[in-house]
């Protein structure tokens, strides 16, 4: 990236393949429903010249989304792009504080924790931070051409939701996010 004034020292962590790596968007049911028919993003209610957000940790999309229930994010989709799309997206990008660039910017935020809820939200962990890419207009365009495979993460993302729902005692809690630990995607350093 363009380091600009300050310097990106963070770890990108994704569900990676020789193929490409995973990242996670919400969207309304038309936006997705279009996505996964037509195994690319589009349709009369998707809006390619807007600022749109991947990202790499599932956990941020369960926190962006309240697990799949806010209002225009009650689905989310796991996007595979290939490996030469990262690099030449994450190319055009600035990262700065207090900013970015135009067409695409890097923000890093705290992770959460896939395994752990806090109240309604995936627990924070404010020793990792977790990479957002923001992209808008030709890298928007460049992102929705590169998909390689679109499919819809809805149902675990509630399952998590439901485990990290508080209970009395707070071992159940535990239990079920660990039931679910087969099905939960393995971030990694991409590299």
């Amino acid at each position: 990236f363009d380091g600009g004034e300050s310097t990106c020292l963070h770890t990108f962590n994704a569900e990676w393949d020789d193929n490409g790596v995973h990242f996670y968007q919400c969207f309304n049911d038309e936006i997705a429903d279009y996505a996964l028919e037509h195994q690319k993003l589009g349709g009369p209610a998707f809006k390619p010249a807007r600022m749109t957000w991947i990202k790499p940790s599932f956990a941020w999309a369960l926190y962006r989304s309240g697990y799949a229930s806010k209002h225009n994010q009650q689905r989310i989709l796991k996007v595979q792009l290939p490996h030469a799309a990262v690099a030449d997206l994450l190319a055009q990008c600035q990262c700065r504080d207090g900013g970015g660039g135009s067409k695409g910017r890097v923000q890093w935020d705290p992770e959460r924790d896939l395994h752990a809820g806090e109240g309604r939200e995936p627990r924070k962990m404010l020793n990792r931070r977790a990479i957002q890419i923001g992209l808008s207009k030709d890298l928007s365009a460049k992102y929705v051409e590169s998909a390689i495979r679109i499919s819809d993460v809805t149902h675990l993302a509630r399952s998590v939701g439901e485990a990290h729902r508080p209970r009395r005692g707070g071992r159940e809690g535990a239990a079920a996010t660990a039931g679910l630990a087969p099905e939960l995607p393995r971030g990694r350093p991409y590299v």
